[in-house]
């Protein structure tokens, strides 16, 4: 049984989350998503975290595990294909990297892309999508791609507005160069 994404996003709904999750319930949580898959855990190695921003969304992520059907996916994910936890745990933070956990709680796509990643790092599935439709899926909501494409596009905004001033320098320029010759 695939993760239906609609049904996620209503029991998240219905349990919000109200406060970040500590380090060790999250690395509590995680691990036991582990465990009930028959799977060891990611090592203390992998959890050797410094960054505060990393936790809190590995909190979102613990809290998506506890209040909505995403950790029955995992596990079985985790059971049928055994990835090694501790490169899929560092793929998938390396994957999500450029998200924050504000934006995770506050925005349904970047919930999405991060319910995505996680599903890829454990080999789950979402309900009714074929790998491809969910790599294809994944791809649209691909954050970083998002922030090459503003940077990409205010990049061309600045060029153009730059193109502009010179344009009408020019024009100034000839205006003025004329008026002198017709004074």
């Amino acid at each position: 049984m695939a993760l239906d994404l609609k049904q996620l996003e209503q029991e998240f709904a219905a349990a919000p989350l109200t406060s970040p999750y500590s380090r060790p319930l999250t690395l509590a949580v995680l691990s036991d998503t582990y465990r009930l898959a028959g799977r060891a855990p990611p090592s203390a190695r992998a959890f050797d975290i410094s960054s505060e921003a990393v936790w809190d969304k590995l909190g979102v992520l613990a809290h998506l595990l506890n209040a909505t059907g995403l950790r029955d996916e995992s596990v079985r994910g985790l059971r049928a294909h055994a990835p090694s936890p501790d490169a899929n745990l560092a793929a998938f933070l390396e994957a999500v990297e450029p998200l924050t956990a504000e934006m995770i709680r506050g925005n349904i796509f970047r919930r999405e892309e991060l319910v995505r990643r996680w599903l890829l790092a454990v080999s789950g599935d979402v309900a009714g999508e074929t790998a491809a439709q969910s790599q294809a899926r994944l791809e649209q909501l691909d954050y970083r791609k998002t922030l090459r494409e503003y940077e990409a596009a205010e990049k061309a905004r600045a060029a153009e507005s730059e193109r502009r001033a010179k344009l009408l320098r020019e024009a100034q320029e000839r205006e003025m160069a004329a008026r002198g010759w017709r004074e």
